[in-house]
């Protein structure tokens, strides 16, 4: 059975946050930190709100893990890197849609205190693109199609990254792309318009 995420755009003091933070922010196989985001969860499936989030089935990627073990036996030790591998997708994938609802949204981007570098940038999207490459080699099911479908997108970002050093004004291609690679990921735009987006509230939970 496929593992969707449940991906929530961050309140804009997390945006903030993540940009100013972005070193060694994105989890690579090299290591290295997840930036300061509300990360994405494995569930079964995923629906939209209506507020710009996506929301999934609480525990659906443990609930699918054992539907799987009790069809197939599988080792314990494989079991465990299965569920660590799909985290660490999680926390690649928001980290990376969160990054990009900051270049989406002017009034997210002008708020922001510290901007990442170019390379910071690029680390965050390769990050990204390796959660791809290993949805494509996987042979369990546990891939997210909408992993797959923002890919062109997500190639394009790392293309004008590559070339543009990251500021408050953020080029219409950068902007259109990163909006593009957020619907790509399932997340709706917000219900204000990305021009009038300032960030989710943020949460008053403990």
């Amino acid at each position: 059975m496929p593992i969707r995420y449940s991906t929530t755009i961050a309140s804009a003091t997390a945006l903030s946050a993540a940009l100013s933070a972005l070193a060694g922010g994105c989890t690579t196989r090299g290591g290295g930190a997840p930036a300061p985001l509300e990360s994405a969860e494995p569930t079964e499936s995923r629906n939209t709100n209506g507020a710009g989030e996506a929301t999934g089935t609480p525990d659906g990627g443990t609930a699918a893990a054992k539907a799987a073990a009790a069809l197939t036996p599988v080792d314990p030790t494989q079991r465990e890197a299965m569920m660590a591998r799909t985290r660490r997708h999680g926390m690649a994938t928001a980290g990376f849609a969160n990054t990009m609802a900051a270049f989406a949204a002017p009034r997210v981007i002008a708020k922001a205190k510290s901007l990442p570098s170019r390379e910071e940038m690029l680390r965050c999207i390769d990050a990204y693109l390796e959660v791809v490459a290993e949805t494509k080699r996987s042979s369990h099911g546990e891939g997210n199609q909408a992993t797959l479908d923002a890919e062109p997108y997500a190639l394009k970002l790392r293309a004008l990254f590559a070339t543009w050093t990251p500021s408050t004004t953020v080029p219409d291609e950068i902007q259109r792309n990163a909006r593009d690679v957020i619907a790509a990921l399932g997340v709706p735009e917000p219900p204000e318009g990305w021009d009038r987006f300032e960030g989710h509230a943020q949460s008053s939970s403990p």
